[in-house]
């Protein structure tokens, strides 16, 4: 404890004790009572510490004391409470029980007074009944004398009865005799008629034997006869286009011949001038060699007359020796002449490969799909999507982005449809049908048919459309045959293609036909005033390919999964083209 708490707390003793401040006197006080009172103060101070800390401790315990007792009191008021509230459950419980039993009495009474009435009335029911029963006894006993009485008589009567059976059984003795022999008599007539049904009805199931095996063979004429109509239908239609075919060759013979015999008059006309022109040349040349040789005899003569006179011949008829400056740059030119030379073939060659490398169709993988078609046949897109044709199946509509089956059109009701070619026109799918042999214009919604045309060929293969035409190619004859705007009038033209013998399928892109041939080769020809010009043939791939389709910057393409495996994969790829 610091001095000044000391003079403070000495200070309120003396207030207290004197009633007012301390203050000290100003006479100085002796050194003895100085130091007396130090000594003092200094056991002031030590009793004073002493006692504050007692009173801190008591102050201290008492505190504990206190916090104990307000814990103790906490506890035992919950206790209290815990006792009230058990008290409160016991009282509610004990109240609900005497309620509850105060019911049951209540009840119990009202149970007992209605058995008692119950009981009255079962007791007054079984008075009646009794007496019911006594006069009931009464009649009964009436009845019981009488029927006694019907009894005897009916003992007599059955006692006559049995005389007469007797005599009944006799007669039936006899009656079972005679229908015994006629029972007999009636199963042998039976058996007889059992027989002669039964061969009736066998006969008559022979009879719907023969009417079906009738019937039969009535079907299986008439199904001979159609099938022979049809074919002979087809055969006919066969020898029409093979004789519309041949018709078609001949022309284009009769169209060769006189082309080549045009050719050939103009030919034999063009030789004919150039011997004109060749005798005229051989005269003048003769005419030629002899002014020659008639100036060089001349020359021989003015010569000779210079030998024998004497005369020198001026330097220009004496050949000088050669020159070395003259020979070196004939070398020099001879050695550029020949890096010039050298220079042009690489520059030629160079050419040459980036012409071939412009000319063909660049094009790089995207993506691959497996397609869920056996054997499909053909391949066009449109805005809707994916269009793919199965040779099985019909055609189907996939979307272009995810190629889920959008569509399924099939085959048209009452006849067979076998697509072996797409190409999409405006209005709908030309579809190649190798079934019967014809172009169908398929509509885009419920593949109905709207327009139908007949094969240029027995061998038809692939089909295009140009935007106003639809072309067609036929293995048979090799050529490619062009309908006109009214596709039902024929082949309005045809146009042989350099280099092919068979496709796959075929597109117009750009003005340029694409074909894919039969060798896995990607064809583009150009259409000129003389016929068609190829414009560039590549491989198209490692695996076979069974048809394509070019649009914009893509090419689509449906090809074998594998050289070995099975199905075909749907291929998508970015193509680049340099015009």
């Amino acid at each position: 404890m610091e001095s000044k708490d000391i003079d403070r707390h000495l200070n309120e003793m003396w207030k207290k004790v004197a009633g007012s401040d301390y203050a000290p006197e100003n006479s100085p006080l002796p050194p003895d009572i100085r130091q007396s009172n130090m000594e003092t103060v200094s056991f002031l101070r030590a009793n004073f510490s002493k006692a504050e800390s007692d009173w801190k401790s008591l102050l201290a315990a008492k505190d504990a004391q206190l916090r104990d007792l307000s814990g103790q009191l906490e506890e035992t008021r919950a206790h209290l409470g815990e006792i009230k509230q058990h008290y409160q459950e016991a009282r509610e419980r004990a109240l609900n029980e005497e309620m509850a039993t105060a019911l049951n009495l209540e009840e119990s009474r009202t149970m007992i007074e209605s058995q008692k009435k119950n009981h009255a009335r079962e007791i007054a029911l079984l008075k009646e009944i009794l007496e019911r029963t006594k006069v009931e006894m009464v009649s009964l006993q009436g009845r019981i004398d009488a029927l006694r009485t019907e009894r005897d008589e009916w003992h007599k009567k059955f006692t006559g009865l049995s005389v007469e059976r007797a005599d009944l059984a006799d007669a039936r003795a006899g009656l079972e005799a005679k229908l015994a022999d006629s029972k007999e008599a009636v199963e042998k007539t039976l058996s007889e008629l059992l027989s002669e049904r039964k061969n009736r009805r066998d006969d008559a199931a022979k009879l719907k034997d023969q009417e079906a095996r009738i019937k039969d063979l009535a079907g299986r004429l008439e199904a001979a006869q159609a099938n022979w109509d049809a074919e002979r239908t087809q055969w006919r239609e066969l020898w029409d286009r093979e004789r519309s075919v041949w018709e078609t060759h001949r022309q284009e013979f009769a169209v060769w011949e006189e082309r080549l015999r045009s050719e050939r008059e103009a030919w034999t006309l063009k030789m004919r001038e150039q011997e004109s022109k060749g005798v005229e040349s051989a005269a003048s040349l003769a005419n030629v060699l002899k002014e020659s040789s008639q100036w060089s005899e001349k020359v021989t003569q003015v010569l000779k007359l210079y030998a024998l006179k004497g005369v020198e011949l001026p330097s220009v008829f004496v050949s000088a020796s050669p020159d070395q400056g003259f020979i070196r740059a004939r070398k020099n030119v001879s050695r550029a002449l020949a890096m010039g030379l050298a220079g042009l073939l690489l520059m030629s060659v160079a050419a040459w490969q980036l012409y071939s490398y412009r000319a063909k169709a660049h094009y790089k993988l995207l993506s691959s799909t497996p397609l869920d078609l056996p054997n499909p046949s053909g391949l066009a897109v449109t805005d809707e999507g994916v269009w793919l044709a199965d040779w099985n199946k019909g055609l189907a509509l996939k979307d272009s982005k995810d190629l889920a089956t959008l569509r399924v059109l099939p085959a048209p009701a009452g006849a067979p449809l076998r697509p072996g070619a797409i190409t999409a026109a405006g209005s709908g799918l030309w579809t190649l049908d190798m079934a019967q042999l014809r172009y169908a214009r398929q509509s885009y919604q419920d593949g109905a048919i709207t327009e139908s045309v007949k094969t240029p060929g027995p061998a038809p293969q692939g089909a295009a459309w140009d935007g106003y035409s639809l072309w067609a190619f036929d293995a048979s004859s090799g050529l490619l045959y062009k309908y006109g705007l009214d596709p039902a009038a024929g082949a309005s033209a045809t146009y042989p293609l350099p280099g092919l013998k068979s496709l796959a399928s075929m597109q117009w892109v750009d003005g340029q036909l694409w074909v894919l041939d039969g060798a896995n080769k990607l064809r583009r020809y150009a259409l000129k005033e003389t016929g068609f010009k190829e414009v560039s043939s590549q491989a198209f791939g490692r695996n076979k390919a069974a048809a394509f389709w070019a649009e914009g910057g893509t090419l689509w393409a449906v090809e074998k999964a594998g050289t070995l495996g099975g199905g075909y994969e749907l291929k998508k790829y970015s193509l680049k083209i340099y015009k």
